[in-house]
């Protein structure tokens, strides 16, 4: 009785499993095949055999991995390719040894499931993946156009109207004015002149003329001042000193970036310091950004993209892969961050070696 229970609930099993099964000998005959295999191969098995001329590609296709399962006793694992009526489909196969009481190889089994839709959705998603860093790219120039025109803007427009502005409200000083005018004129002219320095501030903050004129480091070591004023945060920039031929494009893009990973670290890492480090090496030129402050779980936030500055990471990486370079993030709850920013220098034939890299895991 309980042998013929255990023989139904073997059948029921392996007539429900999602997917093909089937038992063969060390020959390659199959001894049993389950619904699914019969529907996919043939409904006999046994015109399938061997060397057989039926020409049927998915029994050509195990038969391949018989020898191999059984040289080395040890179960493989495949994706085969099959012909059906709506177009090719994609199977993962295992093919397993299956043993007596005292070890040895005695039959072959093996199990197949259908993953042609979670191919093609990963196809798509990597379609769409691409999609996404050409858009982030995109928008990566947009930015950099506009930051130039609103820039400039600022500073031949709004800025030279303020110093104008302030000129003729210092001009009124020598007036005969009563003592609470002249109090109130001397409260416009200062808002006027803070209004100024901030415009000068942002315009540096939007198009830093020391990127042109001082090179990348001087640039960030200004940055670094810059949020200690406004931030409070005590930024140490490290240079080792080597030349560093780097182009506008990178410079400015780089300096952005930095910039982004700052005001993070400003916004939510509770950090009281942060360190710029800017070394060359290889042809390639590295900068690291780093805090001891709050950190984040890295894979949580490039799941949710979007929330919580996972976008802002995300356009920063696509921002540094279009100019040839990788950017890895280092962070774990409660023990900071380290963002790694590494490109290649002009004419130094750095783009191959970090391209490989980029293409890596």
């Amino acid at each position: 009785m309980m042998s013929v229970l255990r023989e139904n609930m073997f059948n029921l099993f392996m007539q429900h499993l999602p997917g093909i099964s089937f038992i063969k000998d060390l020959a390659g005959h199959y001894l049993y095949v389950n619904d699914q295999w019969k529907r996919l191969v043939s409904p006999d098995p046994a015109e399938t055999q061997p060397g057989g001329a039926d020409g049927n590609a998915c029994a050509r296709q195990f038969e391949e991995n018989d020898q191999r399962a059984i040289a080395e006793a040890v179960g493989i694992q495949t994706v085969e390719t099959v012909q059906a009526e709506d177009g090719a489909h994609h199977w993962i196969m295992s093919e397993f040894p299956i043993r007596d009481e005292q070890g040895e190889v005695v039959l072959l089994g093996g199990i197949g499931f259908d993953i042609t839709r979670r191919l093609r959705l990963e196809e798509e998603l990597n379609i769409y993946r691409e999609r996404l860093a050409s858009l982030a790219v995109e928008l990566a120039v947009a930015e950099d156009r506009e930051r130039s025109r609103i820039a400039g803007e600022l500073h031949d427009q709004v800025g030279q109207n303020l110093f104008l502005a302030g000129l003729k409200l210092g001009s009124l000083r020598s007036a005969s004015l009563a003592e609470d005018d002249r109090r109130v004129l001397e409260e416009i002219r200062q808002l006027v002149s803070g209004a100024l320095q901030d415009i000068r501030s942002l315009t540096c903050q939007l198009r830093p003329p020391l990127l042109a004129h001082g090179g990348l480091v001087a640039a960030l070591c200004w940055l670094g001042e810059q949020f200690r004023e406004d931030f409070g945060l005590q930024v140490e920039v490290f240079d080792d000193q080597q030349e560093k031929p780097l182009s506008h494009e990178v410079s400015s893009t780089v300096f952005q970036v930095v910039r982004e990973l700052l005001l993070n670290i400003a916004k939510h890492a509770s950090a009281p310091r942060a360190a710029i480090s800017v070394t060359t090496e290889s042809g390639a030129i590295t900068i690291t950004v780093e805090d001891g402050g709050a950190g984040f779980d890295v894979s949580s936030v490039s799941r949710n993209c979007g929330k919580s500055g996972g976008f802002g990471l995300f356009n920063a990486r696509q921002k540094i892969e279009y100019l040839g370079g990788v950017l890895t993030v280092h962070s774990e709850p409660g023990r900071g961050t380290r963002t790694v920013i590494r490109l290649p220098l002009r004419g130094e034939g750095g783009s191959t070696t970090l391209g490989a890299q980029r293409g890596a895991p």
